[in-house]
């Protein structure tokens, strides 16, 4: 069984929102935020945490970093089972903000040495994160030279300085092009192999599948389901499915006892591609014999996407480009009955 380093439970943190009336000028309101979040986190992995904009991944990562307080619920440590406060998850986790704006004539090398000292590196410990994170060469550059890329690089090399045992990273593929993403993932592999737990918060799912180990969907500041990729699936009823794809007339699939509603077909010159909604291992020697001519032939595993809908029972639209309102309050049941 697998190392826990962290786990939240009940965890629950809102938002003031600024909601004045006429004879209380200040007042304010709990907004969004997360709602009594389950999670844990195991050595040596990436979890990925996913959802829409506004689903409360980065405040998520804030209370896990020792940034925002808990209101409610309680963050252990996995080695002791002891509480965590804010300062002790300060000094065991390294937080990669979604943006950081370095700018300026100040160079690589001096912008980690400033800060640096605040973790109490020397000046050899900071000479190898700039050989770790790939900045060795850039050491000398301005940071208002920098690329995207690189900036990315020295945001990680910041979250590394006290040697955490945690990383969490938000959003840290955004403006990467797929050579300069394909590199800090390799990077992020190589830390997990050094022991380091990771948290990856992202928006954007496409090839998160071959990145993480396991998976953490969010909606509406609530954790709908984590575990393992396939254990996801699984508690979500979601089968692997199968992509055929031939030339000529397509086979006839109920004559091969598949109801024709769990095949999605299309037609065009010639050629037609059919996806059936369960995946159909003994299928393919079936229309081998039978002569159909097919082209390819796989079996798809179910995507985030397609985990993230059946999460939250709604299509991929309503998913994508919800937006919350600010005085979001999680449901409740009453009776079996939602409020």
């Amino acid at each position: 069984m697998e190392e826990v380093v962290l786990r939240l439970e009940g965890a629950t943190y809102r938002h003031s929102v600024y909601a004045p009336l006429p004879l209380k000028p200040w007042r304010s309101i709990k907004g969004p935020g997360i709602f009594e979040a389950n999670i844990s986190l195991q050595k040596g992995t990436i979890l990925g945490l996913v959802g829409p904009n506004g689903a409360g991944k980065t405040t998520l990562l804030r209370v896990m970093a020792g940034i925002l307080p808990l209101q409610t619920g309680c963050v252990y440590s996995g080695s002791d089972g002891l509480v965590r406060t804010e300062q002790q998850l300060r000094q065991m986790v390294g937080h990669m903000p979604e943006q950081v704006r370095w700018q300026g004539r100040k160079t690589v090398r001096q912008a980690l040495l400033e800060l640096g000292e605040m973790r109490h590196a020397s000046e050899k410990r900071i000479d190898k994160l700039l050989t770790l994170v790939g900045l060795t060469t850039r050491k000398d550059s301005a940071l208002s030279e920098l690329s995207q890329g690189m900036r990315q690089r020295l945001t990680l090399g910041v979250a590394l300085l006290g040697s955490p045992e945690i990383l969490l990273l938000d959003e840290p593929l955004n403006g990467l092009d797929p050579v300069g993403a394909a590199a800090f993932v390799a990077l992020l592999k190589s830390l997990t192999e050094k022991g380091v737990s990771i948290v990856l918060s992202s928006h954007q799912v496409e090839g998160l599948i071959g990145i993480i180990d396991r998976l953490a969907l969010m909606h509406r500041g609530h954790i709908l389901a984590e575990g393992t990729l396939e254990g996801v699936a699984k508690s979500l009823k979601l089968d692997s499915k199968t992509e055929i794809k031939g030339t000529g007339s397509p086979p006839r699939f109920k004559k091969y006892g598949i109801n024709p509603s769990q095949v999605h077909l299309e037609e065009k010159n010639g050629y037609w591609n059919a996806l059936l909604e369960q995946a159909q291992p003994h299928l393919l020697t079936k229309l081998v014999n039978d002569g159909v001519e097919i082209t390819e032939w796989s079996i798809r595993q179910p995507n985030v996407v397609e985990m993230l809908c059946a999460a939250t029972g709604q299509s991929l639209e309503d998913v994508g480009l919800e937006v919350a309102s600010s005085a979001y309050v999680p449901l409740r049941t009453f009776g079996g009955e939602e409020e």
